[in-house]
C-alpha cells in the first residue's frame, strides 16, 4: 500500500511539473485600463489589463522576438501542386 501511494504521488508530481513547465509565447506589455500603468508579463494579469505589444524575449520587454524566416529551400507543399479545378 505504501509503495502504491508513493508511486501515485511521484507520477502526479511528474505530470504537474510537465504541465507547468510548458513554454510560453514570450513576454508582453500589458496596460491597466483604469490607472494606465504598464507591466511586462508572460501571462495575462486580470481582465482589467490589456495586451499592448509583444512578444518580447526578455522580462523587461526590450528585446523583441522576430518571427522565424520562411525557408525557400524546402520542397513545395503537395497540396499546392495539385491541379486547380
Amino acid at each position: 500500500m505504501r509503495h502504491q501511494v508513493f508511486a501515485f504521488t511521484a507520477v502526479a508530481m511528474l505530470l504537474c511539473g510537465t504541465v507547468l513547465a510548458q513554454p510560453s509565447d514570450g513576454f508582453h506589455l500589458y496596460k491597466n485600463k483604469q490607472s494606465g500603468k504598464t507591466v511586462c508579463s508572460q501571462n495575462p494579469i486580470s481582465p482589467d489589463w490589456v495586451r499592448m505589444t509583444g512578444p518580447y524575449k526578455d522580462q523587461d520587454c526590450k528585446i523583441e522576438q522576430k518571427p522565424e524566416p520562411v525557408r525557400s529551400d524546402l520542397p513545395a507543399n503537395p497540396l499546392d501542386l495539385a491541379p486547380k479545378k
